[in-house]
């Protein structure tokens, strides 16, 4: 066998054949880097949702990728030479993307049952709804109008009291609205994320054009990441910038008037999708490197157009408050004012609490892409920043968007994977392809055949093995979610109010939940958003209410923490209870009077 591999086989490390040798020691680095700050996040907030996936979920299969990585360099590399690859680059690329569609149209029903488990989500499709209905602003009834703001307390724009609307950006929604007409709303996202496959391999092949084999592995990278598929089976806009992004970058580098044009419209809807800043933070690189190139007239032309889209959507909730004839008043301004301040509160929250979050982040992040992906992309940083150009520009666009995202929103709470790096998954699939070249690249016919063998064992336990795992950890967390919302939502009342901060503590955004038009289902309202005055005329308006509190969570085996309780919201409860107000619904058991003693825990 030696000599069938030339010097093949005896040149290993530590017992592991090239390049996987490489692999483990990255894969140990990253580990040693993250360790630090997920201690310390462990250490400082051990109830976080951050917190309960690193146990629960991202541990467990750190483990496996590690052992995956071992495997492939104890393996006879014999027998990964004999692994070949048989189909044209182009079909492989297309059955990728099939796969990733077909998993994520299944998923959306099989694995979260059509529910949406974040505000992200669940706002999306909510104003959706609005806009399908050729409307920018729902209408609250008179009724309805004074118990508003707690019927959807969190990320909500500041409208007048008749009026509701997320605080998100339009256009995911309108995408989703439109897909809705023809009843593929559901498929939005497994589109978006077939489609990032096949423009990911597009921008290789554009990068590369002598080396093939770089846009295939990097399509191949991502489309067997848990990410990229479980991601696709939800409401997010993430799944979006990422197609956006990669479109982006395609046309960008056609490097002709048609394809500078075509980007900067793909910026201008790319910059509306949900948050602004995801879409500038991933091209602002590029056109720094056109200013380096001293390209002038062309990177003046994207500044002054990105600026112009910048300022656009900074404003796009004035602009369309003023085109739906919305009156604003001091409490209700969207201009740009609005925007700064949104940023100053988490400026505010700033401390060196961030480093733990983040680094669980990362670490969720990391193990649920493509084992090789990680330690790849790593080894990639370095050299692709001695290479300058628009490999630099592809890593600088993820350093610093976590450095932005270190200050200002470390936490997700929620996501299958690290959502916030989800419009970059593309370009560092791209880099970790690009590596791998480079790590190979002096080996012998035989070496190359055994790394790329190895290779391509990795896309396949990542697609048959880990993507199932991830979508069967996502569908059992989520399940007692959709069993509490949809008890909510058939309850026999017509309020239900949501008590989530007491002796236990769980998400009120997961379960206050209305619909935009008031048509469906009882009114969901959150006790947190509750003064005084507003449960003593809940209590007088609708005395037969229902209560979903900590106890009830815990009926449904919803994910609790404990919990000290916050002594205002406690004030409120002992007032619910003072005035014989609402009933406490439990698993399997939605109206059960409990006594007062009970109501007040």
């Amino acid at each position: 066998m030696a000599a069938e591999l030339g010097t093949g086989e005896t040149e290993r490390r530590y017992g592991l054949a090239k390049p996987f040798d490489s692999l483990i020691l990255n894969w140990l680095k990253i580990i040693a880097a993250l360790a630090v700050g997920v201690i310390y996040g462990l250490r400082l907030k051990t109830g976080t949702t951050e917190a309960h996936f690193f146990w629960t979920q991202d541990l467990p299969v750190l483990g496996g990728c590690l052992a995956l990585v071992l495997a492939l360099g104890l393996a006879p590399q014999g027998l990964l030479a004999r692994v070949r690859i048989g189909w044209p680059a182009q079909a492989w690329v297309a059955v990728l993307a099939l796969v990733c569609f077909a998993a994520g149209a299944i998923g959306v029903r099989l694995v979260f049952p059509g529910y949406t488990l974040s505000l992200d989500e669940f706002l999306a499709n909510f104003d959706a709804q609005i806009f399908a209905r050729g409307e920018l602003y729902a209408p609250i009834p008179p009724a309805w109008q004074p118990y508003a703001p707690t019927m959807q307390p969190m990320y909500m724009l500041p409208l007048p009291d008749n009026l509701w609307a997320s605080a998100y950006l339009p256009v995911n929604a309108a995408i989703r609205a439109l897909a809705s007409k023809v009843g593929a709303i559901d498929l939005v996202n497994p589109a978006m994320s077939a489609f990032s496959i096949v423009a990911t391999y597009a921008v290789g092949r554009r990068l590369w054009p002598e080396q093939p084999r770089i846009a295939l592995i990097g399509a191949a990278l991502l489309g067997t990441s848990a990410q990229l598929i479980v991601m696709s089976m939800t409401a997010y806009a993430m799944p979006a910038h990422l197609a956006f992004n990669m479109a982006w970058l395609w046309l960008f580098l056609r490097r002709d008037r048609i394809g500078h044009a075509g980007a900067l419209i793909i910026g201008f809807f790319a910059g509306g999708l949900h948050q602004l800043s995801f879409h500038p933070l991933f091209v602002a690189p590029f056109i720094l490197q056109l200013w380096l190139d001293r390209r002038i007239t062309l990177a003046s032309v994207y500044t002054l157009a990105y600026a112009a889209i910048c300022v656009f959507w900074v404003e796009y909730w004035a602009i369309a408050k003023h085109f739906a004839h919305v009156a604003a008043t001091a409490d209700t301004s969207t201009g740009g004012g609005y925007f700064v301040a949104r940023i100053w509160e988490q400026i505010q929250d700033i401390g060196f609490q961030n480093i733990g979050g983040m680094a669980e982040n990362l670490m969720r992040f990391v193990t649920w892409q493509n084992p090789l992906t990680a330690p790849l992309a790593l080894a990639g940083v370095l050299a692709a920043e001695r290479a300058k150009g628009h490999l630099r520009a592809m890593v600088l666009g993820v350093l610093i968007t976590l450095l932005l995202l270190l200050f200002l929103v470390p936490s997700q709470t929620h996501g299958w994977g690290y959502r916030y790096l989800h419009g970059f998954l593309g370009t560092i699939a791209l880099v970790a392809a690009w590596s791998f070249t480079r790590l190979t690249a002096s080996f012998s016919a035989q070496q190359q055949a055994a790394a790329t063998g190895g290779l391509a064992a990795a896309c396949a336990a990542s697609l048959l093995v880990l993507v199932p795992l991830r979508a069967s950890q996502a569908a059992s967390y989520v399940r007692p979610y959709v069993a509490a919302n949809a008890a909510i939502q058939s309850a026999p009342a017509e309020v239900v109010v949501i008590d989530h901060n007491s002796k236990v503590l769980f998400d009120m955004g997961t379960l206050t939940r209305n619909d935009p038009f008031f048509e469906r289902g009882p009114k969901v309202m959150a006790l947190a958003a509750m003064d005084e005055d507003t449960v003593r005329q809940l209590c007088a308006d609708h005395p037969s209410l229902l209560i979903f509190n900590g106890q009830s969570a815990a009926s449904y085996g919803i994910d609790v923490v404990k919990w000290e309780g916050d002594p205002d919201i406690a004030k409120l409860r002992a007032l619910m209870a003072q005035l014989h107000c609402g009933h406490v619904m439990l698993h399997e058991q939605p109206a059960i009077f409990l006594a007062k003693r009970d109501q007040s825990s």
